[in-house]
């Protein structure tokens, strides 16, 4: 398939505890996105010690943390699941809790897919006075988040 623009990368949530099983997840289209970064950081632990190899540091990984950033396009159209989404996120009701949690799932059009439990840590809307109003999330993982290659 080859190179591919941002506009076609899908990014659809499911409102729901991270012990939800993803088959019976209902994903919905978080619709009139403009950017969408995934990032992978693994914390590290120095093993380093008077006999390390030829005086060289070495390390373990201990924990994981994937973390999700996006911003779109304000709309108010129920089709778009903007008001969904954010309503969860400011006022998280009772399926989850009470904690902004929700699963996301971001295809790319190779079909690889980033799937997993987060918490939404901010969201954030701009509105200026005299150009588009905008919003923007970022979200951290919350269990596994699995990476499946096409």
């Amino acid at each position: 398939m080859g190179a591919f623009v941002g506009r076609d990368v899908l990014l659809e949530f499911a409102i729901a505890n991270e012990d939800a099983l993803v088959g019976s997840l209902n994903f919905k289209r978080l619709g009139m996105m403009r950017g969408k970064s995934m990032t992978t950081n693994w914390d590290t632990v120095d093993t380093t010690a008077d006999l390390s190899p030829a005086f060289t540091k070495t390390n373990l990984v201990t924990f994981k943390m994937v973390e999700f950033s996006g911003d779109g396009v304000s709309y108010t159209e129920a089709a778009f699941n903007q008001g969904e989404f954010k309503a969860h996120v400011i006022s998280p009701g009772a399926t989850t809790g009470n904690q902004p949690k929700a699963w996301l799932r971001l295809t790319d059009p190779d079909g690889s897919v980033y799937v997993g439990p987060f918490i939404v840590n901010e969201w954030s809307d701009e509105r200026p006075y005299s150009d588009t109003a905008t919003w923007s999330i970022s979200a951290m993982s919350n269990g596994d988040v699995s990476f499946t290659p096409a």
